[in-house]
């Protein structure tokens, strides 16, 4: 029996679901992510894959037939999303959506005239040309549950000719299923740089034509796909992350995804997936870069007893700080596959430099001022931020002198 049509019990995940950047209030976003959840995609999406599907695209074909086709899709998805439902209901009620959908297509699109009002019904032309993608993927819900599965046991092939004899057993007959299975695979994969070594050792070469004659393009594809739908996370206009670990998380994760098709696109740097790395890395260095301007004006502002005035910590710069520093750091890891070698460089050293100079000046001052609620605040920043610019030893050097100085304080 293949791998692929094994019943799986995976130890871990790659941990990859990301959530997304529209939040819907009538309830239609839970029966979504039920729905289509491993093949959904955030914008902005710089290229088409015909394995993703758009959360929004997604939402508006549901609009489109709760409001067009059949009202009471509402009272049922409600129980599917609150877990009131056989174990087989959601399979069965995602093949009765793709049917809907089949019928609607064939109904309204035997006529130029019936097929614009229909494509305006959907909410545009883009929506229109997804639809039998969305319908697809909903007629082969099981299989996509499958890949899934799928995904997740290939983290557990640690042996390389059996991680080949799993790619091979892939089913890789339709085009169209391939690709959305493919991208719900990927979308469990903790190490796709081994994937698409063992790709490339199929094919036997490091290049688009090579990869492409062996039938293995979904899989190259997917992880643009993946690695691209980071780019929502950097794509908000608000500076301020509301999760920073989530960011760093999507971050590392996009850095795999983009270093994994590097071992083809350095090899073979005028085909388009290597085109195509160029417009994700520019994307996501433009969106990046702005919020790592500010990162060592904040630090100092944070660290700095206020030159007039009482002396206050504003908890908000603080946090704002050391999130940029997190950020700066998780850049720093990720910095082969962007486009910000200069400004990371400098910024890094120039953090360095100040944190050296602010965390002995705070250390003084907590010195001098042991019972100060606000010299032991900054201080407190100050260890965490030594920790992630330098290592946890010269964090630790700095607690036991101020645990050294709070404990003659306190006698």
């Amino acid at each position: 029996m293949s791998v692929f049509n094994e019943k799986i019990n995976a130890a871990t995940t790659a941990g990859s679901s990301i959530p997304g950047n529209a939040r819907y209030g009538d309830g239609s976003g839970e029966i979504v992510e039920l729905l289509l959840g491993p093949l959904l995609v955030n914008s902005p999406v710089l290229f088409v894959s015909d394995g993703a599907i758009e959360r929004q695209h997604a939402h508006a074909v549901w609009t489109w037939l709760l409001r067009d086709v059949d009202k009471s899709l509402t009272g049922q998805a409600h129980l599917l999303s609150t877990g009131d439902s056989h174990d087989n209901s959601l399979a069965d009620f995602a093949l009765h959506i793709a049917g809907l959908i089949a019928q609607a297509r064939e109904t309204n699109e035997k006529n130029p005239d019936a097929a614009r009002r229909f494509q305006i019904q959907l909410g545009g032309e883009i929506v229109h040309e997804r639809l039998p993608i969305i319908e697809a993927a909903l007629r082969n819900f099981l299989l996509i549950e499958k890949a899934v599965a799928y995904g997740r046991a290939i983290n557990g092939v640690t042996d390389e000719n059996s991680l080949k004899l799993a790619l091979q057993t892939f089913p890789m007959d339709d085009p169209g299923v391939a690709s959305l299975m493919m991208h719900a695979a990927l979308g469990q994969i903790a190490n796709p740089v081994r994937l698409v070594w063992a790709v490339t050792e199929i094919s036997g070469g490091q290049t688009q034509n090579a990869v492409t004659r062996s039938g293995f393009a979904p899989v190259i594809i997917a992880l643009l796909a993946h690695a691209q739908n980071q780019i929502s996370l950097f794509a908000s206009s608000n500076t301020r992350f509301s999760d920073i670990d989530l960011i760093c998380r999507g971050l590392a994760r996009y850095h795999r995804f983009i270093r994994a098709v590097s071992n083809i696109t350095q090899n073979d740097k005028s085909c388009e997936w290597s085109q195509m790395v160029a417009s994700i890395v520019r994307k996501m260095s433009e969106l990046i870069e702005p919020r790592l301007i500010k990162v060592d004006s904040d630090i100092r502002q944070a660290l700095r007893k206020p030159r007039t005035g009482p002396d206050i910590v504003d908890p908000n710069l603080q946090l704002d700080a050391l999130n940029g520093l997190y950020l700066l750091a998780a850049v720093r890891e990720a910095l082969d596959s962007l486009a910000l070698n200069s400004l990371v460089n400098r910024l890094w050293s120039e953090v360095g430099q100040a944190l050296e100079v602010l965390i002995e000046r705070n250390l003084d001052m907590f010195r001098k001022s042991p019972d100060s609620e606000f010299a032991a605040k900054r201080l407190d920043t100050s260890i965490k931020m030594a920790k992630i610019r330098f290592n946890p030893e010269y964090a630790g050097i700095i607690i036991r002198a101020r645990d050294g100085v709070a404990k003659r304080a306190a006698g």
